[in-house]
């Protein structure tokens, strides 16, 4: 079965900051991309969501294509990049590591409704409301747009 793709040193990016994501960071993207692929198996809104974005995949498709790689940037203060709307290069960022699995997670997904065709100029909350219908977030955050702090989605990113 075909899989996103992470960088081990087996892949350069086109983006020169995407660089291989170093082996004390790894275990914390194989843990996400794992358990992404639960959430687009388990939680049904996920793959309908990610259904609606420009590019139309669903999140199990996204997951499958081996074309898409998860890189490292070391120096964004960015959680997550991705090289263009639509694009196929990933950078998870030392922010994200840093607060933990589940924030590594919620990038990911984020990121993943980009390379699904989000642009943040056009749907400024499209990438994040990813994360909400992955499971990682309260409806009540979306109702209120108060952020709550325990989980990883947060109501006001923009992007």
């Amino acid at each position: 079965m075909s899989s996103i793709q992470i960088n081990i040193g087996d892949h350069t990016s086109s983006e020169p900051s995407f660089i291989t994501v170093p082996p004390n960071r790894l275990g914390q993207v194989q843990w996400a991309r794992k358990k992404a692929k639960w959430i687009a198996v388990n939680i049904p809104s996920a793959n309908v969501y990610y259904r609606t974005l420009p590019l139309g995949r669903s999140l199990s498709e996204l997951l499958a294509d081996s074309d898409i790689w998860i890189n490292f940037h070391p120096t964004s203060t960015d959680m997550g990049l991705t090289n263009f709307a639509g694009g196929k290069e990933i950078a998870i960022c030392v922010p994200s590591f840093r607060i933990g699995r589940w924030t590594v997670l919620a990038t990911l997904v984020h990121e993943l409704a980009h390379v699904n065709g989000v642009r943040g100029s056009v749907d400024p909350k499209g990438a994040e409301r990813a994360v909400l219908e992955c499971g990682l977030g309260r409806r009540s955050e979306l109702r209120t747009g108060v952020d709550d702090p325990f989980t990883p989605y947060d109501p006001t990113i923009n992007g």
